[in-house]
């Protein structure tokens, strides 16, 4: 990359042939300028947005996101080559969060509290579930935890209710309500929500939702980059889809983190899946029987290991069973209502029980299960989601 009459100048070529094309991810610094290229698109220069939207796509594949550089291969392309993955993922997602939320019209949010969640997932199920992360969410609210969730319409998702949808059907909630009232929400019932196509906070997202309207690289800048203060963002679940091993997302944090970008003390990245066997899975947290791949992330250590049913103290089940019958986002509200039990709502509190253990309730994933059940039969949950519809109704 060099400038050239104050503009600057990046070698698409570079990036498609001796990266994408070879399944090789960038460099931090190349996915950095790629990220300031991207925004040169979103405002309006024609080639950068064909193609960054190019390159975003190229590099979204799995053998990229697994690939490890080896002293044969450094020697092979003469030329700087990352780590890893992380490396792409950390810069891109650093361009966005200084060039694009931090300038942009309301900046970050920054509500009066001590630290702020999120669990986002990057969408693109394999199998169709509920809107999990947004019930696991409310309940987690619910018992008193802060909640910024961050999210998008549907997308890539089989299941046609994006978190966005599932918002505007339960709530009436103005998905692009301002950052006073988010910020109100937040410290009065310690939930609201941003929506990743909020332009009052980032550009970058409509790349897919608006013009390529493609999976690309978006399914993991977009849940990374919520328009939070990220030094409040303290604490997070980040569920992935099954083209990027969850280490990968972890270490892109330790990056950024390292950087003073980020402030991720203690992060969960979960892939689940319905059978081991079987290349279906979940970007959630799984209560079927082929559990869920966990990276914890806490204070720079990251730690691998697996989750089933059986350590929240169920039984695992099927794909089939924790899927939605008839409407998505109908089937979610009644979970969130109550008049849904069984293995959808047991899927609900799993993946709030871990909201619960990030949030210190409890060491014991099977206590934190029952919190939150508890607080799911008390009805505090429907009453939050209540209360955030009166504060940020359209």
């Amino acid at each position: 990359m060099d400038k050239k009459g104050g503009r600057m100048m990046i070698d698409v070529r570079h990036l498609l042939k001796n990266h994408a094309y070879q399944n090789i991810p960038l460099t931090y610094e190349e996915a950095y300028e790629l990220g300031l290229y991207a925004l040169k698109g979103c405002d309006g220069d024609e080639m950068a947005q064909k193609q960054s939207i190019a390159v975003l796509c190229a590099l979204h594949t799995k053998a990229t996101y697994t690939w490890i550089k080896t002293d044969y291969e450094e020697r092979l392309h003469g030329h700087e080559l990352p780590s890893n993955a992380a490396e792409q993922i950390a810069g891109i997602c650093s361009a966005i969060f200084e060039h694009d939320i931090a300038t942009s019209a309301n900046g970050f949010v920054n509500p009066n509290v001590e630290y702020v969640m999120d669990n986002c997932g990057m969408g693109g199920d394999l199998i169709v579930t509920p809107n999990v992360s947004t019930l696991a969410g409310f309940i987690a609210a619910a018992a008193s935890i802060p909640m910024c969730k961050h999210g998008s319409p549907s997308n890539a998702d089989k299941g046609l209710y994006g978190s966005s949808d599932f918002i505007s059907l339960i709530c009436g909630i103005d998905n692009f309500a301002s950052r006073e009232q988010v910020e109100n929400c937040i410290e009065k019932n310690n939930f609201a929500y941003t929506d990743a196509c909020d332009m009052k906070y980032k550009h970058i997202h409509m790349q897919t939702h608006k013009i390529a309207m493609l999976p690309h690289m978006n399914d993991i800048i977009g849940p990374i980059t919520n328009p939070l203060n990220p030094q409040k963002l303290s604490k997070r679940v980040l569920g992935i889809n099954h083209l990027i091993p969850p280490r990968i997302v972890a270490e892109a944090y330790n990056i950024m983190n390292a950087k003073g970008i980020t402030n991720l003390i203690h992060g969960l990245f979960v892939r689940g899946f319905s059978d081991r066997d079987c290349y279906e899975g979940m970007d959630e947290v799984s209560v079927c029987s082929g559990g869920t791949q966990v990276v914890e992330l806490k204070n720079g250590k990251i730690n691998e290991f697996d989750l089933y049913a059986e350590d929240f103290g169920i039984k695992g089940v099927s794909a089939k069973q924790i899927s939605p019958v008839g409407d998505k986002g109908e089937f979610s509200l009644k979970i969130l209502k109550g008049d849904i039990s069984g293995p959808p709502l047991q899927m609900v509190l799993a993946n709030a029980a871990i909201l619960f253990y990030l949030a210190g309730k409890s060491a014991s994933l099977k206590e934190c299960y029952e919190m939150a059940r508890e607080i799911h039969e008390s009805g505090k949950v429907y009453e939050t989601m209540i209360s955030v519809r009166n504060m940020l109704s359209k």
